[in-house]
């Protein structure tokens, strides 16, 4: 099959709940430690200003290329304004990079045929403010991308209050716990044992409306075409 093509609709594990009643607004994450916040968002924008500048590329370049503004790319780079997982993957985008980059330095570029990845060398990003936590399972590959993510995601923890779209194909089967999902502004309530396929280029956003931590299990295809 080829992982590119558009796919019509979502195919499921298990059969799931629909609701298309309005959605309440989500509450508020609980605030972790403040100073822990502020320097999650120094170190996220200092290693985006370093790829950028890497790349040779200005903020307008970028800020055009992920379709942000200027003046919140620079804010991002200062620290001074924390990043969703939207706008992450729209930085990602513009620096063509994986949203791992973001947070540490990318692998080795020598390890890029390398068919195992150790427990030990795993990338682990905390989204603090958001109440996510992602580790990349999967050996690098810096193209095509075929990545595995074990995704932790604490109660009243999500993607953005907005819906995102990037190029690539989803899929995954939720472990523990329960996930609110929208896909074209549809909302499914997922649990223990529910799957989802989707082409990233549909909208999507998540979070856990659930009293317990929810597992994950997420698969990001993305081919070598711009």
């Amino acid at each position: 099959m080829n992982l590119q093509k558009k796919i019509s609709q979502i195919s499921w594990c298990h059969p799931i709940r629909y609701e298309a009643s309005k959605v309440t607004p989500i509450p508020a994450l609980a605030s972790n430690s403040a100073a822990l916040d502020r320097e999650t968002d120094i170190s996220v924008g200092d290693r985006i200003r370093q790829l950028r500048l890497a790349r040779g590329r200005s903020l307008k370049e970028v800020a055009e290329r992920a379709g942000l503004s200027i003046a919140l790319i620079s804010q991002i780079e200062r620290g001074l304004s924390s990043a969703s997982v939207r706008v992450l993957a729209r930085l990602a985008y513009g620096l063509d990079v994986d949203i791992a980059d973001l947070f540490e330095p990318p692998f080795d570029e020598g390890d890029s045929e390398r068919p195992i990845a150790r427990v030990k060398d795993r990338k682990r990003i905390e989204l603090a403010q958001t109440g996510i936590t992602k580790e990349l399972l999967t050996p690098f590959r810096r193209t095509p991308r075929l990545d595995i993510y074990m995704m932790t995601i604490e109660p009243n923890g999500k993607s953005g209050d907005e819906s995102f779209v990037h190029e690539g194909e989803e899929a995954g089967v939720i472990l523990e716990g329960s996930l609110d999902f929208f896909v074209d502004g549809r909302r499914y309530v997922l649990g223990q044992g529910d799957c989802f396929r989707f082409a990233s280029q549909r909208p999507h956003k998540y979070y856990n409306a659930g009293p317990i931590p929810t597992k994950v299990m997420w698969v990001l295809f993305r081919s070598d075409e711009k």
